[in-house]
């Protein structure tokens, strides 16, 4: 997963067991791109503060995620149900015929919502 991605999903699980302070600068700095210097200035606090603040909060979070797997959890959901869905379109694929029409498309109907699409 792209480092950019990964520190999104990170905030997204874990960024309300955060201070508001580090939640704010970890968005400001990836998800604004705000400069070291540019959060600085809103902070008021030296930039050297604002570096060890984010590196700190990256840390936390990724310890978060290692006690906790939220987000292992989720891709492995995500790739079973992926695979479940896949295997129900061939079945589809060899036995949809042998269905009435109308069966057919609630099941398929029910593999896109299952499969989140």
């Amino acid at each position: 997963m792209k480092d950019v991605a990964r520190r999104a999903l990170l905030l997204d699980y874990y960024g309300d067991l955060l201070t508001d302070k580090q939640r704010d600068v970890f968005e400001w700095y990836y998800q604004l791109d705000l400069s070291l210097g540019e959060i600085s200035e809103v902070a008021n606090v030296s930039r050297n503060a604002v570096h060890d603040l984010v590196s700190r909060t990256e840390k936390k979070l990724e310890r978060y995620e290692a006690a906790l797997g939220l987000i292992s959890d989720a891709e492995r959901q995500r790739g079973t149900r992926d695979r479940l869905a896949q295997g129900f379109r061939q079945w589809l694929k060899s036995y949809g015929s042998e269905l009435p029409g109308e069966a057919a498309e609630g099941l398929c109907a029910l593999i896109k919502q299952i499969a989140g699409e």
